[in-house]
């Protein structure tokens, strides 16, 4: 990932290059995604033109103008890619042709092929061929998808990137509970209370009164203990009484 120095650098530079502006030089500048190496002369078929492989180089690198290698690195396998759809689909063609040769071969008695069976006689090879154009497109879109989040990253402002983030105030310090609990000399003196006397100790609550008897405490006899003989008990009448 280029840093934001080198991004402010390739900006500089390309307002000093814009590129050929003459018709000749324009022309003779498009082949020059060729000097990479992934559109070297042996990635070219029997049946393929290398000039129509450079002619497709020049239109993405164009388009898309990459910035640093990181870029250009993946605007080549986009042309890499769309270059081996191309030629899968001149397969996909070519294997129709040989599907059905093979099944008129093995059906002498049919007049004729249909493409259903031509398909079912190279099913096994199409299916191949599915898999094949099926990784070439998700290779595709994956580099495009990182090449668009690249050239995002490379388009924003060193500027912002550099700015530091702001940081929050510091909370404001609590004051201790003593000290706002603490009266001042100046609040006591208009309170009429000496500063330096010891507090007076709090009230004592009324004694607690003693608790009433009970009904069950009247009706209970008294134990032959605490019965005391009266002197009448003590000394019978001498009357004969008795």
């Amino acid at each position: 990932m280029p840093t934001a120095k080198q991004t402010a650098a390739n900006r500089m530079n390309s307002q000093k290059s814009t590129g050929p502006r003459t018709t000749a030089g324009k022309a003779a500048s498009r082949y020059n995604a060729v000097k990479h190496g992934i559109f070297a002369t042996t990635q070219i078929m029997f049946d393929e033109k290398a000039e129509d492989l450079a002619e497709l180089a020049a239109e993405y690198h164009e388009h898309h103008s990459p910035a640093d290698p990181e870029q250009r690195f993946l605007v080549d396998t986009l042309v890499n890619n769309e270059w081996r759809l191309r030629r899968l689909r001149r397969v996909e063609a070519e294997l129709w042709g040989h599907a059905t040769t093979a099944f008129l071969e093995n059906n002498t008695e049919t007049p004729a092929c249909s493409s259903g069976d031509a398909f079912a006689t190279a099913a096994p090879i199409f299916d191949r061929l599915q898999r094949v154009v099926n990784s070439c497109e998700r290779t595709y879109h994956r580099a495009l998808k990182e090449l668009r989040v690249a050239r995002a990253h490379g388009l924003r402002s060193p500027e912002l990137e550099a700015e530091p983030t702001p940081q929050a105030a510091p909370a404001p310090t609590p004051v201790p509970q003593s000290q706002q609990s603490t009266p001042t000399s100046a609040k006591m003196a208009s309170s009429g209370q000496d500063p330096e006397a010891p507090p007076s100790a709090p009230p004592q609550p009324p004694p607690a009164p003693p608790p009433a008897p009970s009904l069950a405490d009247e009706h209970t006899p008294a134990s032959p203990a605490e019965t005391k003989p009266t002197p009448s008990d003590r000394f019978p009448d001498q009357d004969g009484s008795n």
